[in-house]
């Protein structure tokens, strides 16, 4: 089976799983290995983001948190981006365009999170979440439909971000998942070390850049596969005539 196939229908069950709620389960304490709003009627996981700045605002000390992240990031880091995360799965959706990442806007991500924690520890309040796309069009949309939202300040604030990240999409393959999310940044704290990962024999590289014209992030998997940009979907390693990509799940080999 190729990549891709597999891929798109593990992208697939993290939709499911964050719609599964339309079966009449509630919400349980299972922490969304991606980007996925807890407001949504049909949610039954929680948004790291939402719940780390929730943990903020009350001064809890977030040991279930860390420990989450922990796992997801051990255990595949960004993959869950290319993977799993619904949001991300939009993005590769509306992926028209691929251009090549520019590195030093790529830190946004970073900033983002740190202005969600500060944002969240100065005022108190979820301040993300009232500006998040995903909230935006996972909440705000579905409970405007319900009847249980209004066309308000808020509701419109929740509009123009989702425009502007889909505009972003379509114009930049991949644009939130390079450049401002928060979710992805801290799951790619963990990129180096994960175990899913890419695998590079530059003895067997012919330099052909199949490689980097077929990446959805804009890197050169050659050399930034191990970078926080990387989201370890595959798609180089199905380019690669010469197989000197290889996707792998496991122990790391030693260098």
């Amino acid at each position: 089976m190729k990549i891709t196939t597999g891929r798109r229908a593990v992208q697939g069950m993290g939709v499911v799983l964050g719609l599964f709620g339309v079966t009449g389960i509630g919400m349980t304490h299972i922490l969304f290995p991606g980007l996925h709003c807890y407001a949504c009627p049909w949610a039954i996981t929680v948004c790291p983001v939402g719940l780390v700045q929730n943990l903020v605002i009350f001064g809890t000390v977030p040991f279930f948190w860390v420990g989450a992240m922990i796992v997801y990031g051990v255990v595949a880091a960004r993959g869950f981006c290319g993977w799993f995360c619904p949001f991300g799965t939009l993005n590769d959706l509306l992926s028209f365009r691929r251009a090549r990442i520019r590195s030093s806007l790529s830190y946004g991500k970073f900033l983002i999170l740190l202005g969600t924690l500060v944002g969240a520890w100065a005022l108190t309040d979820t301040i993300f979440c009232k500006l998040c796309p995903a909230a935006s069009l996972e909440a705000s949309l579905p409970y405007l439909f319900l009847g249980v939202a209004k066309v308000n300040g808020p509701f419109l604030v929740h509009m123009a971000t989702l425009g502007a990240t889909l505009l972003g999409m379509v114009l930049i393959a991949r644009f939130w998942c390079r450049y401002l999310c928060p979710m992805g940044a801290i799951l790619a704290l963990f990129n180096r070390v994960s175990l899913l990962h890419l695998e590079w024999n530059g003895a067997e590289c012919t330099g052909c850049e199949t490689c980097v014209d077929a990446c959805p992030m804009g890197i050169d998997p050659r050399q930034e596969h191990d970078g926080h940009n990387c989201i370890k979907c595959g798609a180089c390693t199905e380019s690669c005539l010469p197989d000197s990509l290889q996707l792998r799940c496991g122990p790391r080999k030693a260098k």
